[in-house]
């Protein structure tokens, strides 16, 4: 018997419903990758063809399996519109988007975020990248900054450098952030910062992301020219999660190729 086929669609307030082709169980089941406590596990129960994951149903952060009588679904069609450009309401930012995955299954990214730090248009200028945002569910205040924290092992701490942020209107800020401080002492190997945003002195951070449109893994999408220095090369590029990261690499390998991995296992 072959696998079911799921088409989705998706509205502004994130219920998705799914039509099924093929299913022959009463419920599609969904499961949180890596999970372990009931929660990671959301049984829809199915109306004729249909299944609907409502915006109100719980859902944790992560990547989520669905299968339907025991067996893997596969994708249909995605209608996924309704996400571009989203501006969310009051409360946590939620976001979910089905997409299908490398081997041939329909599966959700799930992020929930509050509150959350939207990374949106970047400027790259003068070995420098500036940054416009959008923080939803707070807002920036005195001693509002970026930091770039890098991580490596065996460090007792993160290294990091910050970076004031311009406030503005509605949750509006930008900031921007040179590569020369990221890249001493000489680098020798691939090195990655991410990025938070502090939104007043003292306050707790937000990782910077981009995750409002229909975009489940931005690293083939957006791929910004890298700037070349003395001994070293960087780039912003976003992880596997759509959070922003400052890439470097060391100043022997050509951009093309260190574009190409950040694709790859950025």
């Amino acid at each position: 018997m072959s696998a079911p086929v799921a088409h989705c669609t998706v509205d502004t307030a994130g219920t998705v419903v799914f039509e099924l082709a093929g299913a022959a169980g009463p419920e599609l089941v969904l499961r949180r990758r890596g999970g372990a406590t009931p929660a990671d596990e959301v049984r829809l129960p199915l109306t004729g063809p249909r299944a609907v994951l409502d915006h109100a149903t719980p859902l944790a952060e992560g990547r989520w399996d669905i299968e339907c009588d025991g067996r893997p679904v596969r994708p249909g069609t995605r209608d996924v519109r309704a996400l571009v450009d989203r501006i969310p309401g009051a409360g946590p930012v939620t976001v979910r988007v089905p997409y299908p995955t490398a081997d041939g299954r329909i599966a959700l990214r799930s992020w929930v975020r509050a509150p959350h730090a939207e990374a949106g248009a970047i400027h790259l200028a003068d070995g420098a990248m500036t940054v416009a945002g959008v923080l939803y569910g707070a807002g920036t205040g005195e001693g509002a900054t970026v930091e770039a924290r890098r991580c490596e092992e065996g460090d007792p701490a993160p290294r990091t450098h910050r970076v004031p942020v311009t406030g503005g209107t509605g949750g509006a800020f930008t900031f921007t952030l040179p590569y020369a401080p990221l890249a001493g002492p000489a680098v020798t190997a691939r090195r990655l910062w991410d990025l938070w945003l502090l939104p007043a002195h003292g306050a707790a951070p937000v990782r910077l992301s981009r995750i409002l449109d229909d975009v489940w893994d931005r690293r083939r999408i957006h791929v910004y020219p890298a700037y070349r220095a003395d001994g070293w090369v960087a780039a912003p590029c976003y992880s596997g999660d759509n959070d922003l990261r400052v890439r470097l690499e060391p100043g022997d390998r050509h951009p093309a190729a260190m574009r190409t991995e950040a694709v790859r296992d950025g």
